[in-house]
């Protein structure tokens, strides 16, 4: 399959149950082969997304978007590029620490802060041990570099700020 859909099916705005399967809107509005996934963090890491593309559209507010970013770069060296979809820095979209994951060398500081600030659960403390573990042994770091940057149609009222922005994870040194 040419694209990987994943979603909580939580926040939509309407929910595609509602219409019968052979129904003009459920064919016209929904696409059908979204694959339901508890954590968006588990959609990324699963062999099936390994050197695919990670497509992002108007996340919510909050960290989503920068634990998907990052489970995704780190789950395989093939995982190297990123089309985000929606508002910059001060927008509707994500939050300051996703802005700030792609303006840095490889978002460890990002993390690092937002971990400390935050309780995590044993689970999670484990889960970013092993994570910078596995930074530890990779020879290279990385950075993110933007490679295009297009503007989208505005929503109705003119009133979006949203671009598309696709970025690609270059090597930026070797570690001794």
């Amino acid at each position: 399959e040419f694209v990987l859909a994943y979603d909580n099916m939580q926040e939509l705005p309407l929910s595609p149950q509602i219409y019968h399967g052979n129904t003009v809107p459920a064919k016209k509005y929904f696409y059908d082969n979204v694959r339901q996934c508890a954590s968006h963090v588990d959609a990324v890491q699963g062999y099936p997304t390994r050197g695919r593309v990670l497509l992002l559209v108007y996340p919510p507010p909050g960290p989503m978007a920068l634990e998907t970013v990052e489970a995704y770069a780190n789950a395989h060296p093939e995982n190297d590029t990123i089309v985000y979809v929606g508002e910059g820095l001060g927008g509707a979209n994500a939050d300051k620490e996703f802005f700030e994951y792609f303006l840095g060398t490889n978002g460890n500081d990002v993390a690092a802060e937002r971990n400390s600030k935050e309780q995590q659960s044993q689970l999670q403390q484990k889960q970013q041990q092993q994570e910078q573990n596995r930074h530890q042994r990779q020879k290279q770091t990385f950075q993110w570099a933007v490679v295009k940057v297009m503007d989208v149609l505005s929503s109705p009222g003119g009133k979006g700020f949203e671009k598309m922005f696709v970025l690609k994870k270059v090597a930026c040194r070797t570690k001794k």
